[in-house]
């Protein structure tokens, strides 16, 4: 991070070089000069560049952040498949009902819907996605325990509730949002 606000005050000096560069040129020039209107021209390049540039600023000092975000949100979601994978493989064994097998591909479903919402989250929205990965690491570990009788049958509401809040975390961090999810 430190690397990245050094290249960022690298970048702006040498726009703010450009700047005094372009104005001392044209502070040598008489207004009535046939160059001091390529002269001003050039300040007034200079000067937007040093603002789009400044503009682009806060999106670059957040991207390490949303890739963060976005890579928890992926394993979490990797951890879901697994899940998945290792429920439906217990029920194909015979170690658990062979109904667990259904929510399994469920789960499965469940897993690429939840990548298509996610999967390029919105600037400033991008932490939904930290907070969606712990709810669906939650139903990922609570699924096994009820399939194998760990927890009571009534915790069933847990994973069901870590999905549809997963859900719509990560829909508010791709910028669906919930109300738009459901029309």
């Amino acid at each position: 991070m430190a690397e990245l606000h050094e290249e960022i005050a690298q970048e702006v000096t040498e726009l703010q070089a450009e700047i005094t560069a372009a104005l001392q040129g044209l502070e040598s020039l008489d207004e009535d000069d046939p160059q001091y209107e390529a002269a001003f021209a050039c300040l007034v390049h200079a000067g937007n560049a040093l603002l789009t540039y400044e503009a682009q600023v806060p999106a670059r000092l957040e991207q390490p952040h949303v890739e963060v975000s976005t890579r928890s949100f992926t394993v979490a979601l990797w951890a879901h498949v697994a899940c998945a994978v290792l429920l439906g493989v217990a029920g194909g064994i015979g170690w658990i009902g062979g109904g667990w097998t259904l929510l399994a591909l469920v789960q499965l479903i469940g897993t690429s819907v939840f990548y298509s919402v996610g999967q390029k989250p919105l600037p400033g929205k991008h932490r939904q996605l930290r907070h969606a990965a712990a709810v669906l690491g939650v139903a990922a570990v609570a699924v096994p325990l009820l399939a194998f009788g760990a927890l009571p049958r009534w915790v069933w509401l847990l994973p069901l509730l870590c999905w549809v809040a997963g859900y719509n975390l990560a829909s508010e961090a791709g910028g669906d949002g919930a109300g738009k999810a459901k029309a």
